[in-house]
């Protein structure tokens, strides 16, 4: 069972974005009975590993992070939340498993967010990947828990759905925790606080994944064709055009030689 708390961390003493304090309070205001606690250089060792102490020294506070989650919910159990992420329910609904996640994306099983119990394996995996850096290595931390998840636990990551790992982890889809939907658990608002890659306004990445989702729901959408015709032809609220426009040409050619192909041989 995971321990209803709710961990984050802060290292640096920087001020608070206006975003991070929105989703602060959104934790506040759904945790329920859960425990809210901030990790931060004066409750957390950051000179437990040559990892951590590097990343401390030279400022990368997104790396002391990766480590302190692991660390943290090894040695306490519990949900960790990037400080980016708003909570719109109450996780009590997941308090009976063992371990859980969530995909960000297709292809993109994520670190952002996830649970355990107290001791469980993932986080002792991930724990003993960092006690064994010799340096500090800039790998980030998303790329290494996909790629744990996908090479130890069996979670395949071309499949953004409901999967069950080793150690009773259980991976939930991006709907749940991480795409801008009306109702879900969390939606992910990618602010970037600490990751250089994360600074520039116009990476664009929270739009694609946002598109990612509405075009995921669209294509999963049952009786989907009726449902457009529907909409379309009958209730005239688009033109055909409306949506047609929004797929590049050559795939609009491409896929209909493809279909003219298969009902013509």
């Amino acid at each position: 069972m995971i321990p209803k708390k709710i961990h984050y961390c802060w290292f640096g003493r920087g001020e608070k974005s206006p975003l991070i304090q929105y989703c602060i309070n959104s934790w506040q205001k759904n945790k329920a009975d859960f425990e809210i606690i901030e990790w931060n250089e004066d409750n957390f060792d950051v000179t437990q590993n040559i990892f951590v102490k590097e990343a401390y020294e030279q400022k990368k506070w997104a790396f002391v992070s990766d480590f302190a989650r692991a660390k943290v919910l090894l040695d306490n159990g519990g949900f960790y939340l990037d400080t980016d992420m708003e909570l719109k329910y109450p996780l009590s609904d997941f308090v009976n498993n063992k371990a859980i996640c969530s995909f960000e994306a297709k292809y993109v099983p994520f670190s952002a967010f996830w649970g355990v119990e107290k001791g469980h394996q993932l986080a002792q995996d991930i724990v003993d990947y960092y006690n064994s850096l010799k340096q500090l290595d800039l790998t980030p931390c998303p790329k290494i828990f996909s790629e744990l998840l996908v090479d130890q636990y069996g979670i395949n990551s071309a499949k953004d759905e409901m999967q069950f790992g080793k150690h009773d982890l259980v991976v939930f889809p991006s709907e749940y925790f991480s795409l801008d939907l009306p109702i879900n658990y969390i939606t992910h608002h990618f602010g970037g606080s600490w990751h250089d890659s994360w600074e520039e306004e116009n990476s664009g990445y929270k739009e694609m994944i946002n598109s990612y989702g509405v075009v995921k729901r669209f294509i999963e959408l049952r009786n989907g064709k009726s449902q457009i015709k529907h909409l379309i032809y009958d209730k005239n609220i688009f033109e055909i055009d409306q949506i047609l426009d929004q797929i590049p040409l050559r795939y609009i050619i491409n896929y209909t030689f493809s279909k003219l192909k298969k009902k013509l041989f």
